[in-house]
């Protein structure tokens, strides 16, 4: 059973020279690990030093509660992004962002306290390698053809054309972000959606929602597919008897745009 170890609540600006000790120890390490040692120790060593504490004083057994303290929000933020314009080498900002949101302590708002002068350095690896699979470049080139036949099908001035295009393009920036990594792996998912790998571990689908063809008549939910049989689109939904009027035309192209999944 654990308890916490009851420190004074701190609510305070750091020192100009607590933030640059906090900054230089931050630039220093070497992995994301002795990062997030860095940022958390250092910060909590000053505040704590009010008490005559260190965070080597808290244990399992005598946990430090982070809320207990609190900065500025102008510090807060520029420490925050001193960590994640370090980790950038490693690809590991956007874990870090998370991992910290339990670990930093407060923040208030105080308009007297302005943000901290720092020097940012662009940490990120100067190439970032794409792999892309021989199935995978055979869907890329699929998408592009679908998103033509869209635009001659529908015209290039319908919703239907523009919006699977914005969507791919918006999508096919997440292969380039070197935000999780500078090694990014891309796979077949499907005859039009992709597989995605980072340097950073993690997996994301860039992920064609193509609509379902549907009657049209609001009393019916019929459900039809491309060889007009038509079904109920959810079990026991009501499926007229009548000439289904479907939502695209048969033979068509089926509209629909991509999407970002995690």
């Amino acid at each position: 059973m654990t308890s916490h170890n009851h420190a004074t609540a701190v609510r305070r600006p750091l020192t100009d020279t607590e933030l640059g000790t906090l900054f230089t120890a931050i630039s220093n390490a070497s992995n994301t690990s002795l990062l997030v040692h860095a940022a958390i120790v250092g910060l909590f060593n000053a505040l704590l030093a009010d008490q005559g504490k260190t965070f080597a004083d808290f244990s399992t057994e005598h946990q430090l509660d982070p809320r207990q303290f609190a900065i500025p929000a102008t510090q807060w933020q520029a420490i925050m992004t001193a960590i994640g314009d370090r980790a950038a080498e490693w690809g590991t900002g956007p874990e870090l962002a998370l991992t910290l949101v339990d670990k930093m302590p407060a923040h208030y708002q105080d308009p007297d306290i302005p943000a901290p002068a720092l020097a940012r350095i662009d940490r990120r690896p100067h190439t970032h390698i794409l792999e892309v699979t021989r199935d995978a470049t055979d869907v890329i080139a699929a998408c592009d053809h679908h998103i033509q036949n869209l635009g001659t099908y529908y015209g290039r001035n319908s919703s239907i054309y523009h919006d699977a295009l914005a969507s791919w393009h918006r999508q096919l920036s997440h292969l380039f972000s070197m935000a999780t990594g500078a090694h990014t792996t891309v796979r077949r998912d499907g005859d039009l959606s992709l597989v995605v790998t980072t340097a950073s571990g993690l997996t994301f689908g860039l992920i064609f929602h193509g609509h379902h063809r549907h009657c049209t008549d609001p009393g019916c939910r019929a459900q039809i597919s491309d060889d007009g049989t038509a079904s109920p689109f959810t079990t026991g939904a009501p499926v007229l008897d009548h000439e289904h009027n479907p939502s695209y035309p048969l033979g068509a192209p089926r509209p629909g745009t991509w999407t970002y999944h995690s």
